[in-house]
């Protein structure tokens, strides 16, 4: 059971370093302006993007993700945690834009290559139907 453990330690060693370096690209960051954002020398965050030594601190992970914009469920899933259930996100998330957009980012999940429009008439379709069944006239 340990090997098991220490072999799931190195995948997620390996897709952080993996997503360190997608994050950082992704904002336009040198390695060297990562560092400085993280209070950390090149040489370590070189080190760090690369091969994964020394990252074993959580509160220099948690930074990680903060600095590189992790998002919360790019954390859940590079952790391998369990997925958030619905009133755990609507306790994180209270403003209606914000919970309107991640159910947009879990229908483009579900239903592959859907386009903003696509899930806006959905969604107007859907609205339709609705309040058709509760008796309003449109």
């Amino acid at each position: 059971m340990v090997k098991n453990n220490g072999f799931r330690k190195e995948e997620i060693r390996k897709r952080l370093t993996e997503q360190m370096l997608q994050h950082r690209e992704k904002l336009g960051l040198s390695q060297g302006k990562a560092a400085e954002l993280l209070g950390k020398s090149e040489k370590t965050y070189q080190r760090w993007e690369s091969t994964g030594n020394g990252l074993s601190d959580f509160f220099e992970i948690q930074n990680i993700f903060h600095v590189l914009h992790f998002s919360t469920t790019e954390i859940i899933n590079l952790l391998e945690l369990p997925a958030l259930t619905p009133s755990e996100i609507k306790g994180l998330y209270q403003g209606e834009d914000t919970l309107k957009g991640i159910q947009e980012d879990i229908i483009r999940q579900k239903c592959g290559g859907m386009q903003s429009t696509t899930i806006e008439g959905l969604l107007c379709i859907l609205l339709k139907e609705y309040l058709k069944r509760k008796g309003h006239i449109l």
